[in-house]
């Protein structure tokens, strides 16, 4: 034993950070992969989505410094976004230990069906800009609500994140992914600064795993801009319903 769990869990949960961390850079969802296996390991759940928030935010922020050195992000025109989802998943993460969550996790696996179903359907989908005079309004408040969702669970949240610079912001889909990354690291930080000051982070675990997250982040993130639209599409599609199945099950069928 070390800490709280076995050691053979530490060699398990590396290498499932490597993976998330390679899927969350092509199309978010890396907790799809972490969240189930740190509860798995038999610590409670608060600790398991601390640790969790913790490693994603190295996940996601080394996905997001690839993007931005390759020029594909302008921070300046990001901001407000940034801000919006700082404030919003702190709100979630403090509402984590207070709000039934039992509606929510049943509707997410419907939610991430339609999800997965537009980024299939939608010819539109490319590595082209589509909207010239996009909605901010609707744009910050999906931002907002997304962020708060975010801060309260963070399941498939970087699906949620692109979807809506795609379908709102009308961002090419390369572009759509480098921004996503830095809103979904803004909502990270912000949720994991208030598990660390809760004192929920089992830091041992949480340090092995942001390694493997920064590995697995840095290939994915260096895929996706080589190829484009071209694996980040397909990545998008099969994670939404691969999530969609895994939830449908977690929620209605297990015992």
């Amino acid at each position: 034993m070390v800490g709280d769990i076995a050691l053979f869990w530490y060699l398990i949960l590396f290498v499932a950070s490597i993976f998330g961390g390679l899927v969350g850079s092509l199309s978010g969802g890396a907790g799809m992969i972490t969240m189930p296996l740190l509860l798995l390991s038999g610590i409670n759940p608060l600790q398991a989505l601390a640790t969790n928030k913790l490693q994603a935010c190295f996940g996601s922020f080394t996905g997001a410094a690839h993007y931005y050195q390759k020029g594909l992000i302008n921070l300046a025109q990001s901001r407000t976004c940034i801000f919006v989802a700082v404030v919003c998943s702190s709100v979630g993460a403090l509402g984590v230990q207070f709000v039934p969550l039992e509606f929510l996790a049943k509707a997410l696996p419907f939610v991430m069906i339609g999800l997965g179903i537009y980024f299939l359907c939608s010819s539109k989908i490319s590595d082209e800009d589509q909207a010239k005079s996009p909605n901010f309004v609707l744009f910050y408040i999906s931002c907002a609500i997304a962020s708060i969702y975010g801060g309260l669970i963070g399941v498939g949240i970087g699906s949620f994140i692109l979807a809506i610079f795609v379908g709102i912001a009308g961002y090419g889909l390369s572009k759509a992914l480098a921004h996503s990354r830095w809103i979904v690291f803004s909502i990270n930080l912000a949720s994991a600064l208030l598990f660390v000051v809760g004192g929920h982070v089992l830091w041992i675990l949480g340090i092995v795993m942001c390694i493997g997250q920064m590995i697995g982040a840095s290939l994915g993130a260096k895929l996706a801009i080589k190829h484009g639209a071209k694996i980040i599409r397909p990545a998008v599609i099969c994670l939404c319903f691969a999530m969609s199945v895994q939830l449908l099950i977690r929620e209605f069928f297990s015992s």
